[in-house]
């Protein structure tokens, strides 16, 4: 059997949950944001920890063969929800960390994505190019970046936090009066099309992605305008390099981010371990949720700790 572990307010959590059930492969899903439904047990059993997890539907005795995560995210203030979603995913994530099955992707493997300076510094030493950057919390560093950049330079959050780059143009500077308040990253812009390539174990799908906006998002989402959003193409060793990163940082599966240039210069931007795959697979008709299923279905564990 299969887990999923999401949330019935993220796109994913639906579409993963309705390929399995297209496939006709038993699964058995868990809703982070109903965390009262649920609780996780944990015995010992011949040295060896055992994980049962317990309610609406579960009765902890279901063998679980491959996992996968994309946890919520907190959408509420209120103090009892948090509490127990926190209380939940903690549980979950204890369990995670020893599971004997495959884990897509393990978030103990993710911390590289909490610091998109570290991030990048990985992506460098792994061969790819990245973007001149900067992170501070102090003005004149910022405005000196941007003078060494010729004003073309996006700022962004540093942490895992999701935000979105602006362009640091001319009538901004001032609120670099603000950075020692909240440190920044600052990177070189790179004008051009935008490409994701995600990894599903040995494959990989390429999206080419164009859009009037600095960052596609605001295009497609905050501003619900048209961006064009198909299958692309990146030379074999890109993508093969790609899928040693991904695997290099015990993932299974990921989304990286790219853009490239006119003149040809392919600039890696970041590594998402929790993508949201479904809007490319829908968008550019590539078979990315199924094939993160299909991965799933195939590579199940015989043996397992974890139990439903």
């Amino acid at each position: 059997m299969i887990l999923v572990l999401g949330s019935s307010k993220d796109n994913v959590f639906p579409a993963m949950n309705q390929c399995l059930r297209e496939s006709g492969h038993p699964f058995i899903a868990i809703d982070e944001d109903s965390p009262s439904k649920h609780s996780v047990k944990r015995e010992a059993s011949n040295g060896q920890s055992v994980y049962r997890i317990l309610g609406d539907g579960c009765t902890g005795q279901t063998p679980v063969n491959a996992i996968f995560v994309r946890h919520a995210v907190a959408r509420t203030l209120d103090a009892k929800q948090l509490q127990e979603m926190g209380h939940l995913q903690g549980t979950l994530n204890s369990m995670l960390r020893v599971a004997s099955c495959p884990v897509l992707n393990p978030p103990a493997n993710a911390v590289s994505n909490y610091s998109k300076a570290y991030q990048g510094a990985l992506l460098a030493e792994a061969g790819f190019d990245v973007p001149r950057s900067l992170v501070t919390n102090i003005p004149e560093e910022g405005r000196a970046f941007w003078e060494e950049c010729k004003g073309e330079v996006i700022f962004k959050g540093v942490s895992i936090m999701t935000t979105l780059p602006q362009l640091l143009t001319e009538d901004k500077l001032p609120r670099l009066d603000l950075l020692p308040c909240s440190p920044t990253l600052f990177q070189e812009y790179v004008a051009g099309d935008d490409y994701r390539v995600h990894v599903v174990g040995n494959e990989a799908f390429v999206t080419r992605v164009v859009a009037e906006n600095v960052d596609y998002r605001r295009t497609s989402i905050i501003n619900n305008e048209p961006i064009l959003v198909e299958a692309g193409e990146l030379d074999s060793d890109t993508v093969h390099r790609c899928i040693a990163f991904t695997h290099s940082l015990g993932l299974i599966a990921s989304g990286m981010d790219f853009k490239r240039q006119a003149n040809g210069r392919l600039v890696a931007l970041e590594l998402n371990p929790y993508p949201q795959f479904t809007f490319y697979d829908r968008l550019s008709g590539q078979p990315i949720t199924r094939a993160i299923v299909e991965y799933l279905i195939q590579n199940q564990a015989e043996e397992t700790n974890v139990f439903a």
